[in-house]
């Protein structure tokens, strides 16, 4: 009888040793790829209606730590431009998060030729403030993955067809020696931003602590848009460098005023919020006079 219950002390034991290292181990990161394999830059991922998810790497990957207080009921969604987006329960992400994002299909772009030439135009406003700023550090932020997918955007008015030359936006201080931005227009309707318009994505680079205007040449792209409508041009905050631990401040001017919109979002599937403010973005373009 000691033998058995020695042998049986021992089999639970052995039993416990062998399960808690299966426990410990946790998935953190995810991927996101096309179906070959390839990795998905810069892709995001939200949970629909609230304000958490990320931003993949340049490698696709991402952290799962940004979803803790996720439910498993709620919704992810993930998306990127040229991409068709999917959505899957937070449950199932837990489960399985290697996800693949099937291409969309290239569109041809209507070819408009227009009677009259082309006027240079400015879109967004292209002066900015000596006392205010509008940054993407908050007070929430705890860990450097809060700023991921967070943006700013500016409502403008089209009135002719454009063609953008180049998009220009003041950086009222920063911290970092290099952040990563994506720039995307969204179709505006109730008020609110709606779909993203472009084809094609727009990733640029804001390097050094440089204070002042940046420009980003958008001739490579081809973007034309559609006159009399509203549009929202945002930028996204997609990874940064710095070699300071304690960097938090990335500004961009703006000027309070109740005539203008700017919109803000921390993640890519919240609720945009509106401010009036009137923030320093602009493009450089072509008018197409109808």
């Amino acid at each position: 009888m000691l033998y058995l219950r020695l042998w049986l002390t021992g089999l639970l034991v052995f039993s416990l040793f062998i399960s808690f290292p299966a426990r410990a181990q946790s998935i953190s990161t995810g991927k996101i790829t096309t179906p070959t394999g390839a990795p998905v830059a810069y892709a995001s991922a939200g949970v629909k209606g609230k304000p958490l998810g990320t931003v993949a790497a340049a490698d696709g990957t991402f952290s799962l730590s940004a979803f803790a207080p996720a439910a498993p009921t709620d919704t992810v969604i993930v998306s990127c431009v040229g991409y068709q987006s999917r959505q899957m329960l937070m449950s199932q992400l837990r489960q399985q998060p290697a996800v693949q994002l099937l291409p969309m299909a290239t569109q041809l772009q209507e070819v408009v030729v227009h009677s009259k030439p082309p006027k240079r135009t400015i879109l967004g406003h292209n002066s900015w403030s000596l006392f205010t700023s509008l940054n993407f550090y908050t007070t929430k932020d705890t860990v450097p993955h809060d700023r991921l997918g967070r943006e700013v955007g500016l409502l403008m008015k089209i009135k002719q067809p454009v063609r953008l030359e180049s998009f220009h936006l003041f950086v009222f201080n920063s911290d970092f020696s290099s952040v990563t931005f994506r720039l995307t227009i969204y179709a505006v309707a109730n008020g609110q931003p709606q779909a993203p318009l472009l084809q094609k994505d727009v990733i640029f680079e804001v390097a050094g602590r440089q204070h002042g205007w940046r420009e980003v040449d958008l001739r490579p792209y081809a973007i034309e848009l559609a006159g009399h409508q509203d549009v929202v041009a945002s930028v996204q905050w997609l990874q940064s460098t710095t070699d300071q631990p304690t960097s938090k401040y990335f500004g961009i001017a703006t000027h309070l005023s109740p005539f203008h919109s700017t919109f803000l979002r921390d993640k890519s599937q919240e609720s945009w919020r509106k401010m009036g403010a009137n923030t320093s973005l602009y493009f450089t373009a072509w008018a197409y006079p109808e």
